[in-house]
C-alpha cells in the first residue's frame, strides 16, 4: 500500500481546491491507484519493497536483477544441487552490486538503482552463479531508489505490533498518503484524528512490531516528477466526474495517461530491449 503524493496536496488550492473531508477515502484510493498506474507505465516501482526474490542462473559471473536498493545481510544464497533449497550463503566479499556508482541510498536526484550483481572474482571465493532454474535467492530492498527524511514528529507513546492508531508528538509533518518508517517497519498513513495517526501496519514486505516511545518517524520521498505526475493524473481523473457525458472528442479527453504525465515520467521509464 503506497501513494506517490499526499492527500493534503491533492486537495490543496493549487490542485483540486477541496476543503471538505467527505471524499477523503476516495481521493486517497485514487492516489494509490494512480501510483500503481505509474509503476505499470514505467515498468518499475518507486516505493521500497522488502522481499526475497528468486532468479535463474546461467553459470556466468553476472546476474541481472530488477531495481535493487540493497542486499540484506547474508541475503544472497544459492542452490548448488538443484533441490530447491538455498543452502549456500554468500559472503559480502563474494559479490558486488553494479553499476558501481549507482548510489540508490544516496537520496539525491541523480541516484539510481543497482541492476546487476557481479561475482567478485578478485576478493571472493566464487567464480560464477550456479546454472539452472531458480538457483539464486536475493533478499533485500527493491525499488528505484530510497530517500528518507526525518519527520518533525516522533512516537510519544509505546505502540504494540497491532494497533493502527499511533500517538505521536505535536506537528503536522506526517500526512495521509505518506509511507513512514519506524525502526524497520514501514507503515502507510491513512489519516489523522483525535485518536492519533491512523496507519496500515507492516506494509511493503516489512513486519509489524512493537515500538518504544520517542522512536523517530522517517518519511519516504519519491522523485519529484513522479509525485507531480501522480497529482496531475489523479486530478484529471477526479475532474472527469464533471464531464463524464462530454463529447469524447473534446480536448480534455485522453485515453491512458495524460500526455503531460507521460512527458514528466519518460526519463524513468524502463524500456524492453
Amino acid at each position: 500500500m503506497n501513494a506517490y503524493a499526499t492527500l493534503n496536496v491533492l486537495k490543496s488550492a493549487a490542485v483540486l481546491d477541496i476543503s471538505g473531508s467527505g471524499d477523503d477515502s476516495r481521493l486517497l484510493m485514487l492516489l494509490e491507484n494512480v501510483s500503481r498506474q505509474l509503476d505499470s507505465y514505467c515498468d518499475r516501482h518507486f516505493f521500497t519493497l522488502s522481499a526475497a526474490r528468486v532468479f535463474d542462473g546461467d553459470g556466468s559471473a553476472a546476474l541481472r536483477v530488477p531495481d535493487l536498493i540493497s542486499v540484506d545481510t547474508a541475503g544472497l544464497r544459492t542452490d548448488e544441487d538443484g533441490d530447491r533449497e538455498f543452502e549456500t550463503t554468500w559472503a559480502d566479499s563474494d559479490y558486488l552490486p553494479d553499476p558501481a556508482n549507482a548510489d540508490p541510498t544516496g537520496g539525491h536526484d541523480l541516484a539510481a538503482p543497482y541492476t546487476k550483481l557481479a561475482v567478485d572474482t578478485e576478493a571472493g571465493a566464487r567464480s560464477g552463479f550456479p546454472s539452472g532454474m531458480r538457483r539464486v535467492s536475493v533478499s533485500g530492498q527493491w525499488g528505484y531508489w530510497r530517500r528518507l527524511r526525518t519527520a518533525s514528529e516522533s512516537l510519544s507513546a509505546r505502540a504494540d505490533s497491532v494497533q493502527k492508531s499511533l500517538t505521536i508528538s505535536d506537528g503536522t509533518d506526517v500526512e495521509a498518503g505518506h509511507t513512514i518508517l519506524v525502526d524497520s517497519e514501514q507503515m502507510y498513513a491513512t489519516g489523522r484524528g483525535k485518536d492519533g495517526l491512523r496507519v496500515e501496519r507492516g506494509v511493503n514486505g516489512t513486519t509489524a512490531a512493537a515500538h518504544e516511545a520517542d522512536a523517530p518517524i522517517r518519511i519516504y520521498e519519491y522523485p519529484g516528477p513522479i509525485s507531480e505526475a501522480a497529482l496531475i493524473q489523479a486530478a484529471r481523473l477526479w475532474k472527469r466526474r464533471d464531464s463524464v457525458f462530454a463529447d469524447s472528442r473534446a480536448s480534455h479527453a485522453f485515453k491512458g495517461l495524460d500526455p503531460d504525465v507521460c512527458q514528466l515520467i519518460a526519463p524513468y521509464r524502463r524500456l524492453a530491449l
